[in-house]
């Protein structure tokens, strides 16, 4: 598989936001992979070699916590895209939190140019159950295929999909499409 060429007209992000967990057991981001600092995130994707949205028309797509919406919403806006919508994915079991517990994730999706849905038939929730720490369902990427043309791209991408180039430190070592986040 080779890198593609051309300016890719979907992209994934699921930003290592700086979760950090306390107590005795460390229950954050951190205990996964490397975070980064939200002033770090836009930075980083506009510095990857793979970074090309097609600038006539492409969708971002980018997954936050409660944490951390404000900053996806700004790190959207950095990047040149347009807030649309989001879509929410629910669990059917509690995680962690300081004032409620979280049970979902969400999913911004964002506008560059002129893009139409490819479809206007898919809603704004998934429910899924989860499968392990920042594993995200296989019903969600089926929502964003439906929606989205490619070429697609997933930023942070911590495994390889079928029709997908992928890029960051988690991504799979043995295509030579992916990536590490320090670009080499």
């Amino acid at each position: 598989m080779t890198t593609q060429k051309q300016p890719y007209r979907c992209i994934l992000s699921d930003p290592p936001w700086p979760e950090r967990g306390g107590g005795r057991i460390k229950r954050g981001a951190d205990r996964w992979y490397r975070t980064l600092r939200v002033e770090e995130i836009a930075p980083t994707m506009l510095a990857s070699p793979l970074w090309r949205p097609d600038p006539s028309g492409c969708h971002l797509w980018c997954w936050t916590t409660n944490t951390y919406l404000p900053a996806a919403l700004t790190i959207m806006f950095a990047l040149g895209f347009r807030y649309i919508t989001n879509l929410v994915w629910t669990k059917p079991h509690f995680g962690l939190g300081q004032y409620l517990r979280g049970q979902h994730e969400l999913l911004l999706f964002g506008v560059l140019g002129k893009l139409p849905s490819m479809t206007r038939s898919k809603g704004t929730v998934v429910r899924a159950e989860k499968r392990g720490h920042s594993v995200k369902p296989d019903e969600v990427y089926e929502v964003i295929e439906a929606v989205s043309p490619g070429p697609r791209l997933e930023m942070f991408a911590r495994r390889r999909r079928e029709g997908w180039d992928c890029w960051g430190d988690q991504a799979p070592t043995d295509d030579v499409t992916l990536l590490s986040s320090d670009g080499g």
